[in-house]
């Protein structure tokens, strides 16, 4: 079995030709004398389209704060891919909706590649690993129901207050006001435009995230009016209001300073 028997008409001896019969094999064999093709495109050359927002409708109308609940549980929660990926995914939806050019700057600064150019269609990292997201962590719904004073789902906007401008020209100058004294603290801060050396700088427990973004304007020579820097903690963007103790800042951890250039209107 497996082969067939042919005589030339020339032969006049008992030679006899075999060959072999392919249609009796069964695909299993067959399969494993074809060449298996990889269809994987090499990593420079996977498409990686520009970044644009994701125009859903929830099912359940949601608030600001449901959907950000939402969020938080499904990004604390992966426990594949790269952390420092999910870190970055989640920075860049926490300013997509008002900053579409940030975000595609966070994006692009991690290695973060979108086939579609819709976080909802997933994205991948520089090793090829696959992260997908569900729609209430890609934008806002056009349904979203909106609290009557907004409370903190609304991020508060505008410059520094007479207070806050007060207290940081005092430090600057290292006149602390006696009731700061004793929550002084100093943070590394890793900016995102060079490879180091981190920036030390100090703020009162109170200091709003704007104020810190500020200082380190200062201390790392940056031209304030060409770049602005926002404050981001285990992965989180920090609102220009909100304080590093708020978000469980420990003594001794560092903060990462996205460095952007400003709007030219």
């Amino acid at each position: 079995m497996g082969c067939c028997f042919s005589r030339s008409p020339s032969d006049t001896g008992e030679a006899i030709r075999i060959s072999p019969i392919h249609g009796n094999r069964t695909s299993a064999e067959q399969e494993q004398q074809q060449p298996r093709v990889e269809h994987t495109l090499p990593l420079q050359d996977r498409f990686n389209r520009p970044l644009h927002r994701h125009a859903w409708v929830s099912k359940i109308p949601l608030t600001a704060g449901q959907l950000r609940h939402q969020r938080e549980e499904y990004f604390d929660t992966r426990v594949t891919g790269r952390m420092e990926i999910w870190n970055a995914i989640r920075m860049a939806v926490d300013v997509l909706d008002d900053d579409l050019e940030t975000a595609q700057q966070i994006l692009n600064a991690a290695g973060v590649s979108i086939p579609t150019g819709n976080l909802r269609n997933g994205v991948f990292d520089e090793l090829g690993n696959r992260y997908d997201l569900p729609e209430y962590c890609v934008s806002t719904p056009m349904n979203l129901l909106q609290t009557p004073d907004g409370g903190d789902d609304i991020e508060e906007k505008g410059a520094p207050s007479d207070d806050e401008e007060a207290e940081f020209r005092r430090d600057e100058k290292g006149k602390v006001p006696i009731h700061l004294q004793e929550n002084i603290y100093s943070v590394a801060a890793r900016l995102s435009d060079r490879g180091g050396p981190d920036i030390l700088v100090r703020f009162a427990k109170n200091d709003h995230a704007r104020v810190l973004a500020k200082r380190i304007l200062e201390n790392s020579g940056i031209p304030p009016d060409q770049f602005k820097v926002r404050i981001a903690y285990l992965g989180k963007i920090l609102k220009d209001t909100e304080t590093l103790h708020e978000h469980g800042w420990v003594d001794g951890h560092l903060v990462n300073a996205l460095v952007f250039p400003k709007n030219r209107d």
